[in-house]
């Protein structure tokens, strides 16, 4: 283990020792709650830490493990944005040398408070595998003529997944509890506190940007679809069934099958 290393673990377990006081000093014990304080606080001054710093250990990344030698197609990037608004991440594309491929891929990173980066990163990778094959088998139907377009198979095909997209995009939020107006008082103090804590985590996710080297999105141009493929798509993604299943300590993942 390197010198430097050796100083990032210890910075890890004192921080850790650091979120354990914070949280022991909102304890309902008024002398245990203050001694929690005064240890973090102690903490933070010895090693030249500020709340924030804290905050920040939270934030990761999570990059998935498909990748492509070429630049990954529109409805690969509308999955991985899609997936990202929904679990309150960031999705960002990153290129990269692959030995085993001699050569630079691009893949999906996904940019969140912990636990979540690590979420959308498996309803992504998930999803993209339903989409890549209902995309192909939309091809081949093109290709044999069960299906017509004024397009090439391939083209068609990438029509067909960016409806395919949209539609499961509708059931992912489906997945996720928010506050809604008009509930009972605690449910309304829910919603008030969930926009609270996605604040607080965008926030954090803006921080941590800062200090990656982001390019910016190229404007996509607009063209027109095939209204065949689209309507293809959105009936594929409808018949797509997400199952919500919840881990434990509050680590909700999205359990995906197909009808």
């Amino acid at each position: 283990m390197t010198e430097q290393q050796h100083d990032e673990n210890k910075l890890e377990r004192v921080i850790r020792k650091i979120k354990r006081c914070m949280a022991l000093s909102k304890s309902s014990n008024e002398n245990e709650a203050a001694t929690a304080m005064r240890q973090a606080q102690a903490l933070m001054r010895e090693y030249r830490l500020t709340e924030l710093d804290v905050q920040l250990s939270d934030v990761g990344e999570a990059q998935s493990s498909s990748v492509r030698v070429e630049r990954r197609p529109a409805w690969d990037r509308d999955l991985s944005a899609t997936v990202a608004g929904v679990f309150g991440v960031r999705a960002l594309r990153r290129w990269s040398w692959c030995r085993e491929r001699s050569a630079r891929v691009e893949r999906a990173v996904f940019v969140g408070v912990t636990p979540a980066q690590q979420i959308a990163l498996y309803a992504y990778e998930t999803l993209l595998t339903k989409l890549t094959s209902a995309r192909r088998e939309y091809a081949s139907s093109v290709r044999a003529g069960r299906n017509r377009s004024d397009y090439s198979p391939e083209t068609a095909a990438n029509h067909f997944a960016i409806a395919w997209v949209s539609a499961v995009r509708q059931k992912l939020y489906a997945l996720i509890p928010r506050g809604e107006d008009g509930q009972a008082d605690d449910a309304a103090s829910s919603g008030t506190d969930l926009v609270a804590v996605e604040a607080q985590d965008k926030a954090l996710i803006e921080q941590y940007m800062t200090g990656l080297q982001v390019g910016k999105a190229r404007k996509r141009q607009a063209y027109e679809l095939d209204l065949d493929a689209q309507i293809a798509g959105l009936l594929a993604g409808q018949r797509v069934e997400l199952n919500p299943g919840v881990a434990t300590g509050g680590e909700g993942v999205a359990l995906l099958t197909s009808a």
